[in-house]
């Protein structure tokens, strides 16, 4: 068949390279890079709890005081802060029960990242609608946070997520499957 008389391809348009956007199911000019981003965040923040949990892990098993300095040492912190003090707490009070725990949690998070980044590289409809419900639970406790404690860092947080949720909510509708 020649490019020419391609079934799907009106007289005079241009050869596409590649399946044509109608034949996979995306309408022309569908804002893939944004949704691959989010993709990529969402997909990034499953592997940092994957690595916190590995972290916590590293405590129970060696000297929680010499992970704790050793994490604060890296991170410039101050060793008398509040992050500081948090981190120590936390290692005290830890033990082979809490650990499994939060394994278990820190799992399931990580899972429910990498579901929603596939969904999302993939264009998939429930992958919008998981990335808009994910992103919306955080808003009240964000806000909750930057009331509570002001810091630039959580409206940061904030702003992501609502632009993630815009973002979504904007494509929401451009990947439709075309008749």
């Amino acid at each position: 068949m020649s490019s020419s008389s391609h079934p799907l391809r009106q007289p005079g348009e241009a050869p596409v390279v590649g399946p044509h956007p109608v034949a996979i199911g995306v309408k022309p000019g569908s804002g893939r890079a944004s949704l691959r981003v989010i993709a990529v965040w969402e997909a990034v923040k499953g592997l940092l709890v994957i690595l916190a949990a590995a972290v916590a892990v590293k405590l129970l098993h060696t000297g929680a005081d010499h992970v704790i300095d050793v994490i604060v040492d890296h991170l410039h912190l101050d060793p008398a802060g509040h992050t500081s003090r948090l981190f120590m707490r936390t290692a005290q009070h830890m033990n082979d029960k809490r650990l499994v725990m939060l394994a278990a949690a820190a799992i399931a998070y990580a899972l429910l990242r990498f579901v929603e980044a596939w969904g999302l590289w993939y264009q998939k409809s429930w992958g919008w609608l998981l990335g808009i419900a994910s992103a919306g639970l955080y808003l009240p406790l964000e806000i909750f946070e930057i009331y509570r404690r002001f810091s630039w860092s959580s409206v940061g947080l904030f702003a992501i997520n609502v632009l993630i949720i815009v973002l979504l909510w904007l494509n929401r509708t451009r990947h439709q499957v075309v008749a």
